[in-house]
């Protein structure tokens, strides 16, 4: 059993079933000669796994762990998939609790409306504004913003994981009266009418990856993003990707026919929201590899153990890891940025 490559998007594992199929992992050690994970920055190679079935295991393991306790023994149930920043102090005030445990996620999405032209146009609506967000994972930010930054909205939330949508409409769906919808669908090929979004909302997705270029994924990605909105709406957009990809995706941008009104770099503030963070990340992942029975399994049990909790705090960009190093060398650049349709 391969779970960076085996599990399904379309599936949402129950408990159980985590528990059969991290035993089937873990005994799997004993046939693998290198493990795909290093143990000493959590770095996973692209080709060693498939999003698909990483964000189902993710999603899963968050619902399936519950409630947990922060660092300072209060509790909450971890539904920001999201690195997100402290807040920059050249934006003002922080718009949410410094105790709340998930501010950085719910800064990154307070962030992407935070423009004063993007406000404008949701005055000149009476707030009255629909956003459709490609890749919303559990939801927690769909509801983030529908509960706090634009209160009179409308919402769509889609990703391609059974397990984080299933969340969604669990946890957040029922408090918000029918102003926010999840759906489980491949971003690309949404049958959503053309120019009906005020705002498609990307959040860290898990694209636009690759160093240097937009991949047909990309391209496909965007194109939906500029079909779905409304001539003179938005596209908002944060996230940490190859500093040499940026520039490509802008001018793919450009191209399709949107103008660029906003270019944030607020990396060093997500480095410092990382270290803020860290205390945080360390006690989830031991509560997490914790809950699960077989890392007690004898030899092969301990050395999985070691593997899972650093690729989980790697894919928190937790310090120490990869993913968190490649931002302070900025081979990766944290960007908030703002496109309008023509």
């Amino acid at each position: 059993m391969d779970i960076l490559t085996a599990l399904s998007n379309k599936s949402d594992y129950s408990k159980n079933q985590l528990q059969a199929i991290l035993g089937a992992w873990v005994l799997s050690a004993a046939r693998e000669r290198k493990s795909k994970i290093s143990v000493s920055n959590g770095d996973v190679s692209e080709a060693d796994y498939d999003k698909a079935s990483l964000y189902s295991l993710l999603y899963a393991l968050y619902r399936s762990v519950g409630d947990v306790r922060t660092e300072f023994g209060t509790r909450y149930e971890f539904t920001f998939n999201t690195w997100g920043y402290a807040w920059p102090a050249a934006w003002g005030k922080c718009p949410n609790s410094v105790t709340d445990p998930q501010r950085f996620g719910r800064n990154a999405y307070s962030g992407l409306y935070q423009l004063a032209e993007v406000q404008e146009y949701v005055d000149n609506r009476d707030g009255k504004v629909h956003v459709i967000e490609m890749g919303c994972g559990t939801g927690a930010g769909a509801h983030h913003v529908c509960s706090s930054v634009l209160p009179k909205c409308t919402y769509e939330a889609v990703d391609m994981q059974q397990a984080g949508v299933q969340t969604c409409r669990r946890k957040f769906v029922p408090e918000l009266n029918g102003r926010l919808v999840a759906t489980c669908s491949d971003a690309t090929q949404l049958k959503i009418p053309d120019g009906t979004a005020d705002f498609v909302a990307v959040n860290e997705t898990h694209v636009t990856e690759v160093r240097g270029r937009v991949t047909a994924e990309d391209a496909r990605f965007f194109s939906t993003a500029y079909r779905l909105l409304k001539p003179g709406g938005y596209l908002v957009w944060g996230n940490a990707i190859p500093e040499q990809t940026w520039e490509p995706c802008f001018e793919y941008l450009e191209k399709l026919g949107m103008t660029q009104r906003r270019n944030d770099d607020v990396t060093l503030d997500s480095i410092r929201g990382r270290d803020e963070d860290k205390a945080r990340i360390d006690t989830y992942v031991d509560q997490c590899v914790d809950t699960f029975a077989a890392f007690k399994i004898p030899v092969m049990g301990p050395q999985r153990r070691v593997e899972s909790a650093i690729a989980l705090k790697n894919f928190a960009r937790n310090p120490g890891t990869n993913l968190y190093d490649a931002m302070v060398t900025r081979e990766d650049t944290y960007r908030v940025v703002c496109f309008k349709k023509n």
